[in-house]
């Protein structure tokens, strides 16, 4: 007889929301953590799109401790000092349950509510490995006599995945497949944020930016407003930072801290962060996959959920991972209700994988699969905000060349830029099959 029907490993979105529909199906699961508490060793804020959330615990947008509610999306290029931008506010969208998070505080409410349907919180346990023996599975721990039965494990442990690390689903993380981020959470009033983003009481808004310093692909940054802080964060792709780190940016090298902090200098962000102080820094390794090369995600009686199976997207203007977390967390869950009603675990990975294979989840890598590879292209991130701004720069200046037309104007910066229209041509090709 096994200890537990699943144990889940990883006490974050995706694990939680798979312990907390097989606790509502009355499945007995374990969900193990290494901290003491929820939350206490995860460092994440972003933006949680809440749509699969408030389908699985409805009351959430009531209960959760939330950040605002977010009605406007913000997209900054940058060149030099100046920045070029597209923001986006629609009252379509502003019942939808988006909220900026800190997740620290949200694991713990979380993992509360699976513990109210049932589930078994055990903290305080570090997961060494997992072993497939006949007819069960058995999660190897650092407690006394800490191994523990089951009929299947859900690893929702992160990027540096163990589960997936120790029954070999998952080879060790490559640089070009993870990203480092950080950032910073700076106090400022309510008041202030509210006025300074345009914010009624308990509005938020995101802003996301990208091309400094200049020619750096997969290198971007982020504001994020909460009541009374915003978090100003920046993620480098490891590969990149390696080898840029080599050339150097201005000769000052590539740390992340250095470039987050020459970015909060910039004239378009230095009015939106002024008068803040600094409460806590913070970093963190993302999964950083195209759905061309997603790592396997199964095997027998186990699976991989959230960042653990690199399912996080960035499509350059938003990052989609929390969402998608949440909802390959319920499919575990849903492979495992199936399994235990055939009496036949065996074959749980592939069922896990066929779910998540009609999820939205994989809908959404499939239809950007070549999203990667176009955002690499270093001419989005040097001469084509190089020939933004000049070309804007002719518009609106009084000083602007009045005797040429804009579109010559543009294709004058693009010969500057040494970018022909064979490039512009077959870029914005890729970009429309990127989207």
């Amino acid at each position: 007889m096994t200890d537990f029907d699943v144990v889940v490993v990883g006490a974050g979105r995706a694990g939680t929301a798979a312990a907390y529909r097989l606790a509502q199906e009355n499945v007995d699961v374990a969900l193990v953590d290494r901290a003491r508490q929820p939350g206490m060793k995860n460092v994440t804020g972003g933006v949680l799109y809440g749509e699969v959330l408030a389908d699985l615990v409805p009351e959430f947008p009531e209960e959760a401790p939330l950040g605002r509610h977010v009605v406007e999306h913000n997209v900054q290029m940058l060149h030099d000092d100046a920045s070029i931008g597209v923001s986006y506010r629609d009252p379509a969208i502003r019942e939808e349950p988006n909220y900026t998070v800190q997740l620290g505080e949200f694991d713990r409410w979380f993992v509360r509510k699976a513990e109210e349907q049932g589930a078994t919180f055990v903290p305080e346990t570090t997961v060494r490995g997992v072993e497939q023996r006949e007819g069960h599975a058995v999660v190897a721990t650092d407690r006394d006599g800490g191994d523990i039965t089951c009929n299947a494990v859900v690893g929702a442990d992160g990027v540096n995945t163990t589960v997936g690390r120790t029954t070999g689903i998952r080879d060790p993380v490559q640089p070009e497949n993870v990203g480092l981020s950080v950032k910073q959470v700076i106090e400022l009033d309510r008041k202030t944020i509210d006025e300074r983003f345009n914010l009624r009481s308990g509005e938020g808004t995101a802003y996301i930016f990208a091309g400094f310093p200049e020619g750096a692909p997969s290198v971007g940054y982020f504001i994020y407003t909460f009541e009374s802080t915003i978090s100003v964060g920046a993620v480098g792709n490891m590969a990149t930072l390696q080898t840029y780190g080599d050339q150097g940016y201005d000769g000052q090298g590539t740390p992340l801290y250095d470039l987050l902090t020459r970015f909060k200098e910039l004239d378009a962000v230095r009015p939106l962060v002024r008068g803040g102080v600094a409460q806590e820094y913070q970093g963190i390794l993302v999964p950083e996959f195209g759905y061309d090369d997603l790592p396997n995600r199964h095997e027998g009686r186990v699976c991989l959920v959230g960042d653990a199976a690199g399912l996080v997207l960035n499509k350059g203007f938003t990052f989609r991972g929390l969402d998608f977390g949440v909802e390959s967390g319920i499919r575990a869950a849903e492979a495992a209700m199936q399994c235990r009603k055939r009496g036949n675990w065996n074959a749980f990975g592939e069922r896990y994988d066929a779910l998540l294979g009609d999820s939205y989840v994989m809908d959404e890598l499939r239809q950007h699969s070549r999203l990667p590879s176009f955002l690499e292209n270093e001419r989005l991130y040097e001469a084509y905000p190089a020939v933004a701004r000049e070309t804007l720069k002719q518009t609106f200046s009084s000083e602007g060349d009045a005797s040429g037309l804009t579109w010559k104007h543009a294709l004058t910066a693009l010969r500057r830029q040494d970018v022909g229209v064979r490039d512009l041509l077959a870029d914005g090709w890729r970009a429309f099959r990127s989207v």
